[in-house]
Order: structure tokens, then C-alpha cells, then sequence
């Protein structure tokens, strides 16, 4: 009796107090300034004809990119609305058709710009056959506005940004053409154009992928200038260095946290949190889960990355270890699973950053071989002053802090 009488005791105390517990695990933090101030550039009800018209490029010539880049974009925000919605994409066999075979091989991988040089592609059928859609590459360059209206989430479809990149190889194929048929001059001039179209072009992209495709085209097209004039031994025009807009990552950062921010806040109290078909219910997931700690422990990484996309080249390598040994981090105690996501899920932005300052390097290489035609002991890398370049299969390179896995801080100047 004397033990049934001190269980009761016990479980009079034990019981509220795990309610107490249960209520306090439950409590999360407000969003930070820093994450709020992400997620506040994200503006779903902008317009941008632009981008409707990138979503629908491939639209047929009866239809339209503006009518069914908007088809699709109501599409992918329903899904957005309901998980399990079926979207109705537009049919393959509507769309026109994408260039392919070797005249369409990746710029950075190995031999790619001495075939363009050596196919025997035939350039009037070439541009004949995709009329539409070097057109449409055309059009889509004269916008002087782009806004990304898709929301960042894991259901987002990005544009279709191949068929852009296509159609610009058909440029640099045409340029080439005019190479080898003996105007150099006019070849350069052609690829000086389009090179100046492209920076303007990337400079407008609010997204990582778009920004990326446009600054891989930019190298190819330097790389290609820099074949020509080494063979014809003309002075370049200097290029300038990438500007402020052109290396921005201000809204690549904000979109980047946005699909981190959908993804947490998405989690929160998730029936099926541990696995599928799971029924947890809400307050156990919000036991070991909070969704504001994890997204205020990320934010600071997407600051950290629009900051050093601003520096100077040799800022940036100054910097770089610093910044890498610097992970987010969020309590164990009161958020042990936010604490596995972060550690699992904190993809390395610096890598595309470095990129764009890599970019810079050929940039600079460029510089000094065809328009202040230096000798080599007399170059300087933007990363570390005086160096003298190496050279590797027809390329010289510069060093950097990081791996140059694309080759940007190479340039070609023989094939």
C-alpha cells in the first residue's frame, strides 16, 4: 500500500513535468534578420517576359515560348500547391529540335574546341535547319529584365537553358566558319558581339544554373577568340573584368536559401518525418526537429557566399580557407535532427563562386597574350601577383585557391 502510495506521488510529479518537457521541446526560434532578409527578396508575383519566354523556347513556331512558357509555369505552381498533382508538360514531339551530334560536344571537356575547328559541318544547313531557334536565342538576349518566377523548391524545373546553349554554338560554329574561309577579322568581330550580348545576358540571371551556363558559353567563346588570334597574330581589344552585376550572387543566394528554407519549414511536423507511410504525430517530430534553428543556422552561409562573390580574385584566395572551415551549426539538445540535416545537406557554394573568379584569371590571360602580347615571365595571375603561366595541351593556365574542374582559368591558344 505504502508503494502504491509513493508510484502515485511519483507519477503526480513525473507526469507534468513531461508535459512541461514535451510543451518547452516544442517551442522553436523566430526566423533571424539574416534569414528573413533572404527570403524577402523572393517575390513570386513579379512579372517577367523574359523568363516566360526562356521556360517556353521550345515551344513550336504555332504555339509560341510566351504561351507555353506560361502553361508550364501554372503547371509546376500547382504542384507546388498539391505534391501530388500530375503535371501536363508540353509534348516532345511539339517541341523543336535541339541540335546534337559533334559539333555540339562540351567546350571543357578534352578535344572538344579542335573539333569545331576541323568538322566538316555544313554551316548553311546548320543554321537553315535551327533558323527558329538562333532567332529565339536572339530575341531572348534583347530582354533587359529577367526575373526567375518559379518558386525554389524540390519540385522547381528550371528552363531549358540547352536550347540557349545551342543555339550560341551555332554562332561560334558560324564564326569559325568565317575563320577558316580566311576573315579572321570579321570572325572576331562576330564573336566579340556575341560575347558582349552573353555578359549582359548572365549578368540578368537571378539563378545558379542559368548563371553557370552563360559564364561556360563566355569561356568557350574567349577560348575560340583566342585560338583565331593566336594564328593571326592581330592585337585584341582589352576586355574588362567582370562587373560587380556580371559576379553577383546577391539573388543566386537568396534562391539557393529559399529551396533550403521550403524544404525545413516543409519538415516541420511531418507525419511521414522518420519514414514513408509514417503517422508521427506532430509534437514528437517537433520534439527533435525545429525548423527556425535549422534555417537561422544555414542563412549565414548565403550571406557569407554574396559577400566573397563581390571580392577581387586575390581577396578571394586570401579568404577562401577561412571561409571553408566555417560551418553552420545548430544545438544537438534542442534540435539533434536539424543538427544531421545541416551537416548532410550543406552543399560547397564556394565551388561556383570560385568560378567566376577563376573566369577573371582567363580573363586577364587574355589580356596579356593578345592585347598587351606579354611574354610569359611577365604575367600576373589576379589570384597572386607575378606568375609565370603553365602550359598543358595547347592552353596556359594560371594557379588558384581551388580545382579548376572547367578549365575557366585556362586559355586556349593553340589546338
Amino acid at each position: 500500500m505504502a508503494l502504491y502510495s509513493i508510484m502515485k506521488k511519483l507519477l503526480a510529479i513525473l507526469i507534468p513535468l513531461f508535459a512541461v518537457v514535451v510543451l518547452l521541446a516544442q517551442v522553436d526560434d523566430d526566423l533571424s534578420e539574416d534569414a528573413i532578409r533572404l527570403i524577402d527578396r523572393l517575390d513570386s508575383e513579379r512579372t517577367s517576359e523574359s523568363f516566360l519566354y526562356l521556360y517556353g523556347i521550345f515551344a513550336s513556331e504555332a504555339d509560341g515560348p510566351l504561351k507555353v512558357g506560361s502553361q508550364l509555369l501554372e503547371e509546376y505552381r500547382k504542384l507546388d500547391v498539391d505534391g501530388s498533382y500530375a503535371v501536363t508538360d508540353y509534348p516532345d514531339s511539339k517541341k523543336i529540335p535541339l541540335p546534337t551530334g559533334d559539333a555540339f560536344c562540351n567546350a571543357s571537356e578534352r578535344g572538344c574546341l579542335a573539333s569545331l575547328f576541323s568538322l566538316p559541318f555544313d554551316i548553311e544547313n546548320l543554321v537553315s535547319e535551327h533558323r527558329l531557334l538562333v532567332a529565339r536565342s536572339n530575341r531572348f538576349i534583347e530582354f533587359d529584365e529577367y526575373t526567375t518566377l518559379s518558386k525554389p523548391t524540390i519540385h522547381e524545373l528550371f528552363p531549358p537553358y540547352q536550347y540557349m546553349a545551342a543555339a550560341e554554338r551555332i554562332k561560334v560554329l558560324e564564326a569559325i566558319s568565317v575563320y577558316n574561309a580566311g576573315n579572321a577579322t570579321e570572325a572576331i568581330d562576330a564573336l566579340s558581339l556575341q560575347f558582349s550580348q552573353l555578359r549582359r545576358a548572365m549578368a540578368l540571371q537571378d539563378n545558379l544554373i542559368g548563371k553557370l551556363v552563360f559564364l561556360m558559353k563566355l569561356s568557350e567563346i574567349i577560348d575560340v577568340m583566342s585560338i583565331i588570334l593566336t594564328h593571326d597574330e592581330a592585337a585584341a581589344k582589352w576586355i574588362p573584368a567582370l562587373s560587380p552585376s556580371e559576379k553577383s550572387f546577391a539573388m543566386i543566394a537568396s534562391r539557393e536559401f529559399g529551396m533550403s528554407y521550403y524544404t525545413f519549414k516543409g519538415l516541420d511536423k511531418h507525419p511521414e518525418f522518420f519514414e514513408s507511410g509514417g503517422k508521427v504525430p506532430g509534437w514528437l517530430t517537433r520534439f527533435v526537429y525545429k525548423p527556425n534553428m535549422t534555417i537561422n543556422a544555414v542563412a549565414p552561409t548565403y550571406l557569407e557566399l554574396e559577400r566573397l562573390a563581390l571580392l577581387s580574385p586575390a581577396e578571394f584566395a586570401k579568404q577562401i580557407d577561412v571561409s571553408h572551415s566555417s560551418a553552420p551549426s545548430t544545438s544537438k539538445l534542442r534540435n539533434y535532427v536539424g543538427s544531421i540535416l545541416i551537416a548532410v545537406s550543406s552543399p560547397q557554394y564556394v565551388e561556383y563562386v570560385a568560378r567566376f573568379q577563376d573566369f577573371e584569371a582567363k580573363l586577364a590571360l587574355f589580356n596579356q597574350v593578345h592585347h598587351f602580347k606579354l611574354t610569359l615571365d611577365r604575367m600576373e595571375n589576379p589570384y597572386y601577383g607575378n606568375e609565370t603561366p603553365k602550359e598543358a595541351e595547347g592552353s596556359l593556365c594560371f594557379s588558384g585557391p581551388l580545382d579548376d574542374k572547367k578549365s575557366l582559368r585556362c586559355l586556349k591558344v593553340n589546338i
